[in-house]
């Protein structure tokens, strides 16, 4: 799944939603989901602690790489720029450490889902239980996923967490009760359930990802 994953360019109007959430809010979220995708791409893959200094030297190291080889790159713009994703990866890592252990993915995914003030906000035990089977599994619990479609008050972080759940799975099929279920069915069945039940904001950094990771996934199969 995470081969699929396309980046999100550009905001749109929310229509009617029941949350409210600020530019600065969707900037702040949008930054944290950088700082994720940069985790489970760069930095888990190759073996990076996910502690802030490691990370630090994991990105001096390939700023120094980048600057060797040729004499006219603009290292002032280059050093901002890793600097940029080093920092959004260290504030994830220590965002993740609250919760408990930083190398333990769905803490990870919910630093990343989560505004400062919602932090304190534990996930619903049913959430949680679903992530985790997802994430180190790769299975669907149904009568769990049932009641989550049946829900109407998840929280704007729940959501985010089910979602970047998926997003960042390296596989391309469930175990659903011992049959295969693909990721983009089950992805889309719940962009279906966000969508009506208007849980997140149409501009939601999380959203925007999860469908355009959707259309992705179409275009790969068409």
């Amino acid at each position: 799944m995470v081969a699929w994953l396309s980046r999100a360019v550009g905001l749109t109007t929310p229509r009617g939603n029941t949350v409210s959430i600020s530019q600065e809010e969707l900037m702040f979220l949008q930054s944290q989901l950088e700082g994720l995708e940069s985790i489970f791409l760069e930095l888990i893959p190759f073996g990076v602690e996910l502690r802030r200094q490691q990370v630090q030297d994991y990105y001096d190291k390939r700023f120094d790489n980048a600057t060797k080889p040729v004499a006219s790159v603009a290292e002032t713009e280059l050093r901002r720029q890793f600097n940029t994703k080093a920092n959004q990866v260290r504030n994830l890592v220590d965002s993740a450490e609250s919760f408990g252990e930083a190398g333990n993915r769905l803490n990870l995914i919910r630093a990343a889902a989560s505004l400062p003030a919602e932090r304190n906000k534990p996930l619903h035990s049913i959430i949680a239980e679903f992530c985790q089977k997802l994430i180190y599994e790769g299975a669907v619990d149904q009568s769990s996923l049932q009641e989550i479609l049946s829900q109407t008050e998840l929280t704007p972080v729940e959501v985010r967490v089910l979602l970047g759940s998926l997003m960042f799975l390296i596989v391309d099929e469930l175990d659903n009760g011992g049959q295969p279920m693909l990721v983009c069915d089950l992805l889309n069945q719940l962009l279906n359930f966000i969508s009506s039940s208007k849980l997140l904001e149409v501009n939601d950094p999380f959203l925007i990802e999860a469908q355009c990771a959707l259309e992705a996934i179409k275009e790969e199969s068409t």
